[in-house]
């Protein structure tokens, strides 16, 4: 998996940035979706970049989970 850094930057600056309670209410592949729509609102991805962001999201899911749920 080789994701730009700029890009799982913004990963972590949406995580902090968007409505916790709302995202707290999303499955996982809900989750994962709504970041990469995210991202790519804010900048290009190549269909391989969404594949590599996707996986690497949902490596991290339960990281994520747990970092919203403290900003609540």
């Amino acid at each position: 998996m080789d994701l730009d850094i700029k890009i799982i930057r913004m990963v972590w600056a949406f995580v902090e940035t968007l409505n916790p309670s709302s995202l707290l209410k999303l499955s996982d592949i809900e989750l994962i979706q709504k970041l990469i729509n995210e991202i790519e609102r804010a900048s290009f991805l190549s269909p391989e970049d969404s594949q590599n962001l996707s996986k690497y999201i949902g490596s991290r899911t339960p990281l994520i989970r747990d970092l919203v749920d403290t900003q609540l």
